[in-house]
């Protein structure tokens, strides 16, 4: 069974799960739902380096 949990902006708490996973493909994903977190990058990094909150737009350190 795969983990259902809601994940939430650090900083101003709202629901960061999106939208439902076809059925078929959440074993793949292995998610239930995707998220609406955004992970900002450079070019020259080749790699998330921090996230961001799609409604307040504040950002946070890969944990």
């Amino acid at each position: 069974m795969l983990a259902d949990y809601v994940e939430r902006c650090p900083h101003c708490r709202v629901s960061l799960q999106g939208d439902e996973i076809p059925k078929e493909q959440q074993k793949s994903y292995n998610a239930t739902h995707f998220t609406r977190k955004i992970g900002i990058t450079k070019l020259e990094a080749d790699r998330i380096l921090y996230w961001e909150c799609p409604d307040c737009h504040n950002n946070w350190s890969l944990k």
